[in-house]
Order: C-alpha cells, then sequence, then structure tokens
C-alpha cells in the first residue's frame, strides 16, 4: 500500500486528538513533507466536517480525454 493524503490527514487528526498543538504536529511530520499549511487546513476540516475526506466539489467531473482512454472505450 502507497502512504497518501489520506494516511497524512489521519496522521494528523491523530496526534491532534492527543492535544498536540499545529506546531508540535508539523514539527513531528516534517519528514513526511507536511507543511503548516497542511495541517491547519486539516484541522480546520475535520472540525467543521468532522471527517478526514474531501470536501465535496460543485458541478459536474471533467471526463478523461487521453489516447489510452478513447482507445479503451473503443
Amino acid at each position: 500500500m502507497e502512504w497518501g493524503i489520506k494516511e497524512n490527514r489521519i496522521a494528523v487528526i491523530v496526534l491532534f486528538k492527543c492535544n498536540k498543538t499545529p506546531i508540535d504536529i508539523f514539527n513531528l511530520l516534517k519528514l513526511l513533507k507536511i507543511t503548516k499549511k497542511f495541517v491547519y487546513r486539516t484541522i480546520k476540516r475535520f472540525n467543521e466536517l468532522n471527517t478526514i475526506d474531501d470536501k465535496p466539489r460543485s458541478g459536474r467531473p471533467r471526463e478523461t480525454r487521453t489516447n489510452a482512454a478513447v482507445k479503451a472505450v473503443a
């Protein structure tokens, strides 16, 4: 399994629930190349929506028009 954004968000929220400050979280997770902005946004999203998932996007999803995708359908 590959480590991605969702895992980074989980790490931030776990540390936040352990009463770590955002600066402490940033310093602990610096090796994962997590920015301060990422830490603050993740905590804000968690407090507002009570989830780590992406916010719902408005509008229709973009379609994929690569040669590989067109060839797969044809």
